[in-house]
């Protein structure tokens, strides 16, 4: 059953207001049509991260995110689909993103091993994605099943040794809600501010650190799904997510852990001795990749000071390579 809002956005949208032609006759559209799936919205946004921006073209379902690059006016190419149950919207659009982006016009949009910052047109479609996605968001988040699940965070360079706890997370925790719990039943004083969650994926080369707003129940689910027959994967609310699917009892490949550490190790790991000189831009997402090892284990995690070669970047020394402390332009 849609909602009130649901039902008079869909006849809001079929007047034309984001698309020269009608969605509904689109091949891409008429791929995901189903007897319990309808279409809400489309439009044209630029998708950025770190310093590379992407024309993409958004399909909204009432359970499903769309985003496609377009071919012509009623061709598109697939380019990812998500669940709107393990998407999440922000607005620290600095973290995401180089450069200055119009608050009016723009705002975070992410799914599991994904953040990006959505740049809309007009401050009007803005609104209206935002607040049209927050409500599926939040009405697909009440039809999700198990609502919580068991999920083990690992305490890393905090003390003397590592060691871990299961904590009991909710569809609607944050990765700053996730360390606070795991900070009390630690015994560990301080705040979100003081550290950060990393996740280590096997999708993923390399861990990489959550901003705070994301979903880590919502990452641990995708990558659940991503275990079971083709079949069920994106049921509403499959029954086999229970027992060793909860458990860490799968293919290492399609396993993530969520790892806490201080999150002055991860200003410390800028490389190496370029953050003490001249070289003083504000550090982002696009950042990770130049210090991100080739490991997806945690004991081989690029986090702490024994890190293989120290001060080099495929196998050169900086100093060799960067001209006035500042990195060589491709690399930019």
């Amino acid at each position: 059953r849609q909602s009130d809002d649901s039902l008079s956005f869909i006849s809001f949208c079929r007047e034309g207001c984001f698309s020269p032609i009608s969605p509904e006759a689109c091949p891409l559209v008429q791929s995901f049509m189903c007897h319990n799936r309808t279409f809400i919205l489309d439009g044209h946004v630029q998708l950025k991260t770190g310093l590379q921006t992407q024309e993409r073209h958004l399909f909204l379902f009432t359970d499903l995110l769309v985003v496609a690059k377009s071919k012509s006016h009623s061709h598109f190419k697939l380019k990812c689909q998500v669940r709107l149950c393990e998407t999440w919207t922000a607005f620290c659009t600095e973290e995401v993103c180089e450069g200055s982006t119009d608050p009016e016009r723009s705002f975070v949009l992410g799914w599991p091993t994904t953040n990006c910052v959505a740049n809309f047109r007009s401050a009007e479609q803005r609104e209206t994605w935002l607040s049209f996605l927050q409500s599926r968001i939040r009405e697909e988040k009440e039809k999700d099943y198990p609502k919580s699940i068991p999920l083990k965070i690992i305490a890393k360079d905090v003390g003397t040794c590592a060691y871990s706890k299961t904590l009991s997370v909710t569809n609607v925790d944050t990765a700053n809600d996730v360390i606070l719990m795991a900070l009390q039943q630690l015994g560990i004083n301080g705040s979100e501010k003081d550290y950060k969650l990393w996740v280590i994926s096997g999708r993923e080369d390399a861990p990489y650190p959550l901003i705070g707003h994301e979903y880590p129940f919502g990452i641990k689910m995708s990558h659940i799904r991503d275990a079971m027959p083709h079949g069920s994967k994106h049921c509403a609310c499959p029954r086999q997510l229970q027992g060793s699917f909860l458990t860490e009892q799968l293919p290492q490949e399609l396993q993530c852990q969520f790892v806490l550490k201080p999150s002055r190790l991860a200003v410390c790991q800028q490389l190496n001795d370029l953050s003490q000189k001249s070289f003083k831009r504000k550090r982002s997402i696009i950042n990770w990749a130049f210090w991100r090892g080739p490991g997806t284990h945690l004991d081989n995690a690029p986090l702490s000071s024994t890190s293989a070669a120290p001060g080099k970047l495929f196998g050169l020394l900086l100093t060799a390579i960067c001209e006035d402390d500042n990195l060589p332009k491709p690399l930019l």
